[in-house]
């Protein structure tokens, strides 16, 4: 299902399966990016009996408006937590979607009951001191062979996020077919591992 959800920010389009808890997912900064970076990860999640948010940020895909910096997404977000009945919501973002997710969870720690940050930005952005801010619980996510953000990120992230864990999936650009750049995108070319990664935290947060 298709849904447009209005924010002080414009409006955000979101691609919706499934019902139960929220999992909201933020794509990353690529002009071209979409909520299809998440498609082979919301049956999973529908299955599982969550209710996922693959959602085009402000200014891409099918959203309106001019593209923001993250703490704007952050408050469109939050935003649309509220519109749709979703506090506490778990969120999930890829790249700078993450560093988005990051922002929200530091700024409404009591409207994110969860954290995913897949081959996530912001290391070189927030401090130390912000990270050990970071109330949730918090999944980190990272393709061994990304070529975009370096798998020491994941360390870091992991070393600063009080209670994170850190899950690794190896040889995604090992596959037929996935582009040298495919490590940063596990969750799009190592859907199976990453699915089952991403279930068993939120089963057991």
């Amino acid at each position: 299902m298709d849904k447009v959800i209005e924010t002080r920010h414009g409006p955000i389009h979101a691609r919706v399966e499934g019902q139960g808890p929220a999992v909201v997912l933020a794509h990353g900064y690529h002009p071209d990016s979409t909520w299809r970076v998440w498609e082979n990860n919301l049956a999973a999640l529908a299955e599982a009996g969550f209710r996922a948010y693959a959602l085009d940020l402000v200014g891409y895909g099918e959203s309106g408006g001019e593209r923001l910096g993250q703490r704007q997404q952050a408050e469109a977000i939050l935003d649309l937590l509220a519109a749709e009945g979703l506090a506490p919501a778990t969120l999930g973002g890829v790249s700078w979607g993450g560093m988005v997710c990051l922002e929200a969870a530091l700024k409404a720690p009591q409207e994110v009951s969860r954290l995913v940050l897949v081959d996530s930005a912001g290391v070189g952005y927030f401090s130390e001191d912000q990270m050990e801010d970071v109330a949730c619980p918090t999944l980190v996510v990272w393709g061994e062979d990304d070529t975009v953000l370096p798998l020491s990120n994941a360390a870091w992230f992991g070393a600063t996020i009080p209670g994170s864990r850190v899950e690794v999936i190896a040889g995604v650009t090992d596959q037929e077919g996935v582009p040298e750049w495919g490590g940063h995108h596990p969750m799009r070319f190592k859907p199976r591992e990453f699915n089952h990664i991403l279930l068993e935290f939120l089963g057991a947060t």
